[in-house]
Order: structure tokens, then C-alpha cells, then sequence
């Protein structure tokens, strides 16, 4: 074998090498990701329907509520008025 030959290897065996890293750097990062982000985290369907019977209790909307009020268009805007006249 010569130089140029085992320095060609040594080169492909580098580059496989280095994929391999990167590809198990990636799957262990997306795992540590999935792992640690909370809408991920599954529940028991006991634990889940209290907790969305919770939820339907603290999200419930009255039509008395204020917090959601139309304040109608923007103070520029001029009333248009249609009168009968064509």
C-alpha cells in the first residue's frame, strides 16, 4: 500500500467516523429534547380526565364576562350613514 493509499483511508475512515458521531449526537439530543420538553410528558387516562375536568371548570366562559369586550373600530374611522335617498 502506498502512502497516498493509506492516507486516503485514513481519510474515509475519519469521514465514516465522524458521520457516526454526528448521527448519535443528533438522535441523543432529539431524545434529551423530546424528554425534557412538558407536552410530551403522558399521564394515566384516570389522571387525564380529572385533569380535564379540572380544565372544563377553570375555562369556563359566561357571557357576563367583560374581559373579552369589542371596543368597535379605531377613533379615525368616520360613521357611514346610508340614507334613503338614491
Amino acid at each position: 500500500m502506498t502512502r497516498i493509499e493509506a492516507a486516503r483511508r485514513k481519510v474515509r475512515v475519519a469521514r465514516t467516523a465522524a458521520g457516526v458521531s454526528a448521527a448519535a449526537g443528533l438522535v441523543l439530543f432529539a431524545g434529551l429534547a423530546r424528554a425534557s420538553h412538558p407536552g410530551t410528558h403522558h399521564t394515566t387516562v384516570a389522571n387525564d380526565a380529572s385533569a380535564q375536568a379540572e380544565l372544563g371548570d377553570s375555562r369556563s366562559f359566561d357571557d357576563d364576562d367583560d374581559s373579552y369586550s369589542y371596543l368597535g373600530p379605531s377613533g379615525s374611522a368616520a360613521p357611514q350613514i346610508q340614507s334613503g335617498a338614491s
